[in-house]
């Protein structure tokens, strides 16, 4: 099926934004590769420090192009507003918290902390105003593994980290319990366009945190953890924008 001359242009600007994206995404790797040391307890020494400018810019760009895509995406349709205002405020979050954790020490890992936080909440949101307005669960074997490896992980994640994280153990369970909602709400919705984006999305930014907490409070260094947070974020932050893209276009055409 040939593409409308209305869907051309939208076309041509995922395009434009995909390769925008991946040359971010390029740029961020290819400084951490020449320009980060990593250290023990989470910690990063950069060396030249300019790699760490490139580093904090690209990181700084993926968001900002992602809204971008969705916004775009959506020009001209039918558009469920609520759910799109929805997604860009958590993105907007999850972009604040981004710019949060470029700067060291434990206040910055607070701000990013609760700036992603409130995103999560942003996403749990949108996952309800859809099953609200229509959008059929699924309960079933799978819902019923993914409940339990989810919960698991949870519960590993705030009993390993509790003692070595001290004050920031309370911020840091109640951040598990957010995330792992979200994640367990995308495996519960019915399958459609986009749902299976949005529990890979979801899913990869429980492994990305995972990673991130480990790394930074758990007594065991892990190996090129930057690279393991880092890509496992980058993966869910764009399939959770493909996702809702895909669930955004599929409500608008069926308001057609």
């Amino acid at each position: 099926m040939k593409a409308g001359p209305s869907q051309e242009p939208n076309m041509r600007a995922d395009q434009t934004l995909d390769a925008a994206l991946l040359t971010v995404v390029i740029a961020l790797f290819v400084a951490a590769a020449f320009g980060l040391h990593e250290l023990p307890g989470g910690a990063a020494e950069w060396a030249p420090i300019e790699w760490k400018g490139v580093h904090d810019c690209a990181k700084g760009l993926i968001l900002p192009i992602l809204a971008l895509r969705f916004g775009l995406a959506l020009n001209g349709q039918a558009v469920d507003v609520t759910l799109r205002n929805r997604i860009w405020v958590a993105m907007a979050f999850c972009w604040v918290g981004d710019i949060s954790l470029t700067f060291p020490g434990d206040t910055a890992f607070l701000m990013g902390l609760v700036s992603f936080l409130l995103g999560h909440i942003m996403f749990i949101a949108t996952f309800r105003h859809l099953v609200v307005s229509g959008w059929e669960t699924k309960r079933g074997w799978v819902q019923a593994v993914v409940t339990g490896l989810l919960t698991v992980a949870a519960v590993s994640v705030v009993t390993g980290l509790w003692g070595p994280a001290g004050e920031l153990a309370p911020a840091i369970a109640m951040y598990a319990a957010v995330i792992t909602l979200m994640a367990l709400i995308s495996w519960y919705m019915a399958p459609g366009p986009g749902v299976w984006m949005l529990r890979l999305g979801t899913t990869a930014f429980v492994a990305s945190d995972m990673i991130l907490a480990f790394g930074k409070f758990g007594e065991t260094p892990i190996a090129h953890g930057h690279f393991w947070v880092i890509g496992t974020y980058i993966v869910a932050q764009w399939a959770l924008a493909i996702g809702f893209t895909q669930v955004a276009l599929s409500r608008a055409t069926s308001r057609l």
